[in-house]
């Protein structure tokens, strides 16, 4: 990628997203043709790995669904490149645990590739 990301501004907006539960604004950033993993994926779409943008829709609109609170809470961000990895605090329905998402952006500015992990609970 040529420009550098602006890797707090996209964290921000991205966990602001995620706090709203607006999936549709999430997947705006990222690009048809998407690799997404998740170890969380595969009780929810039968696979730790899916690719394209309506696949991973289908992922997090299921998952997103089955969620009645959600708040997410940034720690910090690290990026290289066309790379970041956005480390935060996870509360889903009672439960705390920090969490990782590492993404990789294309020339078009979309994330090509992203992996999520989570940690255990706090």
């Amino acid at each position: 990628m040529s420009a550098r990301i602006d890797a707090r501004g996209f964290a921000d907006r991205w966990i602001s997203e995620w706090n709203r539960k607006d999936v549709e604004a999430v997947l705006s950033h990222f690009s048809e043709s998407v690799v997404f993993t998740s170890p969380r994926m595969k009780a929810i779409v039968g696979s730790s790995s899916v690719e394209g943008k309506s696949s991973l829709r289908e992922y997090w609109t299921k998952a997103i669904d089955r969620i009645q609170r959600i708040h997410f809470t940034l720690d910090y961000v690290i990026s290289d490149g066309d790379r970041i990895g956005i480390i935060y605090i996870a509360e889903i329905d009672g439960r705390r645990m920090r969490c990782v998402e590492f993404m990789v952006f294309g020339g078009d500015g979309l994330v090509r590739q992203g992996e999520a992990m989570h940690g255990v609970e706090l």
